[in-house]
C-alpha cells in the first residue's frame, strides 16, 4: 500500500511525470495543464470548478508529501502548481485553441518573471519548514501568476477577440 501512495504522490506532484523533464519542468507541467484544459473545455462550469478543486486539494497534499519525503521544500520536480496556475489563467475566458495558447504564454511569462507581489509570496513561503503552510505557498505563487495572466488575457479578449462567444 505504501508503494501505491508513493506512486499517487509522485504522479500528482510531478504532473504525471512532467516535472522530471530535464529542461524547463515548469513549462512541461504547464503543457499538462494545457492538455487538461483541452480535455475538459466542453465540460460544464461546475465540472471544471470541481476538477480544479479536487486537483488543488490533492495537489496540496501531494506537494506536502513530496516535500517531506524528499526533504526538498520547493523542488523543481513539483509542477502541480503550474497546472493549477494555468487553470486559473484560463478560468473565465472562452476555451478556444487560440485563447488557451495565448494564456499558456502569458502564464509562463508571469510564472517565470514573478513580478510583485508574486516574487514576495514565493520568497515568503520559503521561510517555512516543510509542512502544510510551506506546501500551500509552493502553490500560491503560481495561482497568483495565473491571476495575472487571466487579467491580461481578459483585457486582450475584451479588446481584440470580442466576437468570440463567452463560455
Amino acid at each position: 500500500m505504501r508503494n501505491l501512495k508513493g506512486l499517487i504522490v509522485s504522479l500528482l506532484a510531478t504532473g504525471l511525470g512532467a516535472g522530471f523533464s530535464p529542461k524547463a519542468p515548469g513549462t512541461a507541467g504547464t503543457v499538462i495543464g494545457l492538455l487538461l484544459a483541452f480535455g475538459i473545455r466542453d465540460w460544464s462550469a461546475i465540472s471544471q470548478v470541481s476538477v480544479f478543486t479536487i486537483l488543488f486539494f490533492a495537489g496540496w497534499w501531494a506537494t506536502w508529501e513530496w516535500s517531506r519525503n524528499t526533504r526538498q521544500p520547493d523542488s523543481q520536480r513539483i509542477v502541480i502548481d503550474e497546472i493549477l496556475g494555468y487553470l486559473i489563467a484560463i478560468s473565465l475566458l472562452p476555451k478556444t485553441a487560440l485563447v488557451l495558447w495565448i494564456q499558456f504564454g502569458l502564464f509562463r511569462l508571469f510564472d517565470a518573471a514573478k513580478p510583485p507581489p508574486i516574487r514576495q509570496v514565493d520568497r515568503y513561503g520559503k521561510r517555512f519548514e516543510i509542512g502544510a503552510l510551506q506546501s500551500l505557498f509552493v502553490i500560491l505563487d503560481d495561482l497568483l501568476a495565473g491571476v495575472f495572466a487571466l487579467g491580461v488575457g481578459w483585457v486582450l479578449w475584451r479588446a481584440f477577440l470580442i466576437d468570440i462567444p463567452h463560455p
